[in-house]
């Protein structure tokens, strides 16, 4: 004798339920998105004062930024990138590994052929010496592009294994704020010991 399921014999809840399951997600996702984006939010206010590090260990520095400014999550990889804004100033802090001590001689021009591709207009001034309040020494400049204007400084840590790269940029009007912001941060930047 061929026995036919309890559920099928009286109709089966099985798919209904399956149903409800899916908008109940549907709806979850479609509410609680926003809510969520907004809890995981890619800009977090920076803590006026607090220090920020770049790298890791004996390879590594860090720098203060000002009051107000803001670190943007999803672009900033804390062992290589900050990726930070103070009003209309962008301000980008980059670690990049020296493989020999020939590189340091071509941090500048490097940096110039970086932001070419980022942006064909983009153009480094002439480099003038530069020194932090703890002493790094390295180079900084203009940076101008079409609809930008800034300035850019690299520092190589003092054993010459690495060197932080600084591009703090605003719309032209507010080119004073991108200079002033990016001399905050070279004046905060020190190296690790281990760097020394």
């Amino acid at each position: 004798m061929h026995r036919v399921h309890p559920d099928r014999e009286h109709g089966s809840p099985r798919p209904l339920r399956a149903l409800i399951v899916v908008v109940v997600v549907m709806v979850a996702l479609t509410a609680g998105w926003p809510l969520a984006s907004l809890a995981v939010s890619d800009n977090q206010p920076v803590t006026a004062g607090q220090t920020l590090g770049i790298g890791s260990g004996d390879r590594s520095a860090t720098f203060t930024p000002g009051p107000d400014w803001v670190a943007h999550n999803a672009h900033t990889n804390l062992l290589q990138y900050w990726s930070l804004s103070d009003g209309p100033v962008d301000v980008s802090v980059i670690y990049v590994l020296l493989l020999n001590r020939n590189q340091v001689g071509r941090l500048w021009p490097g940096l110039n052929k970086i932001l070419r591709l980022n942006d064909g207009s983009a153009q480094l001034g002439t480099p003038a010496a530069v020194t932090s309040a703890s002493g790094v020494r390295g180079q900084e400049g203009t940076v101008t592009a079409s609809d930008w204007a800034g300035q850019a400084a690299v520092f190589p840590s003092p054993d010459n294994h690495f060197a932080i790269e600084l591009v703090s940029v605003a719309p032209p009007a507010d080119r004073a704020a991108a200079v002033a912001d990016a001399a905050l941060v070279t004046r905060s930047l020190r190296f690790s010991a281990g760097a020394q």
